[in-house]
């Protein structure tokens, strides 16, 4: 387990606020986005790749030309280069109204030919560490929330695939902020091993352990970002 003071989550709670991307944000933290690794603070650049020189930007700007049903709802402009490597580039950029959503668009080289092999809409999440696979988690509904305890009751739920079955074993405390007004907690999962099937996954019981009574402070998810609050139902769990 990772304790960390300054993990990125914690300065995105002002993202809608401030009116930027990331404002404050601890720029060398890891974000992932449609399966692309990258720090965060290439997010905090102007934008604007689509009208780049260079051929992977012609190739975005001609496929956003595109009078398609498919990329249609892709933005014109507004794009960021989050990874560049050898013959291949992965661009994202914001959906509008949709705090924490972006789409991305990957673009590859095929012998003197640029073109986007790939795009749609992807969350923003932090970077959890080798072999291991974010999860997301909520209190749980049927006991009281004692703030003066340092273990809470929760219910995790592994985001990956893992053919319906629960991560009873599996669970791993990622990250730990202690701020303030809040703590955010990041929960990640080993994967099971082999290929895995894609029904929805059941909500795992789990003790976290704080460092510290949680007291007046806001108990969030950092599994998206921004955090979420973790006394909610998370999008992706079957809550009862």
């Amino acid at each position: 387990m990772r304790w960390s003071n300054a993990v990125l989550a914690t300065a995105l709670l002002s993202l809608a606020a401030c009116g930027g991307l990331l404002p404050g944000a601890n720029l060398g933290s890891g974000l992932t986005c449609g399966g692309t690794s990258f720090t965060a603070d290439v997010l905090e650049g102007p934008g604007g790749a689509e009208s780049g020189a260079d051929p992977a930007s012609a190739a975005l700007r001609h496929h956003l030309a595109t009078s398609h049903i498919e990329i249609d709802s892709l933005p014109d402009a507004g794009w960021i280069e989050v990874s560049r490597t050898g013959d291949d580039v992965v661009y994202l950029a914001p959906v509008p109204g949709a705090e924490g959503s972006w789409h991305y668009a990957s673009v590859g080289r095929d012998g003197d030919v640029w073109k986007v092999n790939g795009w749609g809409g992807c969350p923003l999440q932090p970077e959890v560490g080798p072999g291991l696979g974010i999860a997301s988690f909520r209190v749980a509904p049927d006991v009281e929330l004692d703030r003066t305890a340092t273990e809470i009751p929760v219910l995790v739920t592994e985001r990956a695939c893992n053919s319906g079955e629960d991560a009873r074993g599996r669970v791993v405390v990622e990250a730990i902020d202690e701020g303030e007004h809040h703590v955010i907690v990041t929960i990640a999962v080993r994967p099971r091993g082999g290929g895995q099937d894609c029904p929805s996954n059941p909500e795992t019981p789990f003790l976290l352990e704080l460092p510290s009574p949680l007291g007046d402070r806001d108990l969030l998810d950092g599994s998206s970002v921004p955090p979420r609050d973790a006394t909610a139902c998370p999008e992706i769990a079957i809550c009862s």
